[in-house]
């Protein structure tokens, strides 16, 4: 097998296991606070592999889950298109910063995502919090802060995949 085609294919397989992962559904408050495993897993590979992640992944990816979360169509492959633009424009000052530091920037991209997507321009989901409920800053900051609360360990978990898998 070509071996740009086992990468993409091996980056993409461990995408559609964090698809799943979050497609775990629980009570209606944790579903609002539960880490967006995807989305770092995303940010990982774009800070890892640059070169292979492309706006083809952040399109097909994108508009895969505005389909399965019932968001407004785009909104998604904005946001991924948006992370991959910050990650890879900035990867090299990314990488070498201190766990906390990676945390804090992973903390305030988290935060933007939340208030992007409670932008729901047709409330398709009747149950979900928007951005007019008084609860929605304080969820939006638990959301945030367990992403970032989950980044070095999935961090670590990528590296161990990507170093035993994806030949570079």
């Amino acid at each position: 097998m070509n071996k740009n085609l086992k990468s993409y294919s091996l980056i993409s397989i461990s995408l559609i296991f964090f698809i799943l992962l979050d497609l775990i559904s629980f009570s209606q408050t944790l579903d609002q606070i539960k880490p967006a495993l995807f989305l770092l897993s995303f940010i990982y590979w774009n800070i890892a592999l640059p070169e292979r992640m492309n706006l083809f992944f952040a399109f097909t990816f994108g508009f895969l889950m505005d389909f399965i979360q019932g968001t407004v169509l785009g909104l998604y492959p904005l946001i991924l298109v948006f992370i991959s633009y910050l990650s890879q424009r900035f990867f090299y000052q990314f990488r070498p910063l201190k766990f906390i530091q990676q945390v804090l920037v992973i903390f305030s991209i988290f935060l933007v995502i939340r208030f992007l997507i409670a932008v729901d321009l047709n409330d398709s989901n009747p149950n979900s919090l928007t951005l007019a409920d008084k609860d929605y800053v304080l969820i939006s900051l638990v959301f945030a802060l367990l992403n970032a609360f989950f980044w070095p360990p999935l961090l670590y978990v990528h590296r161990i995949y990507r170093r035993k898998w994806i030949k570079t």
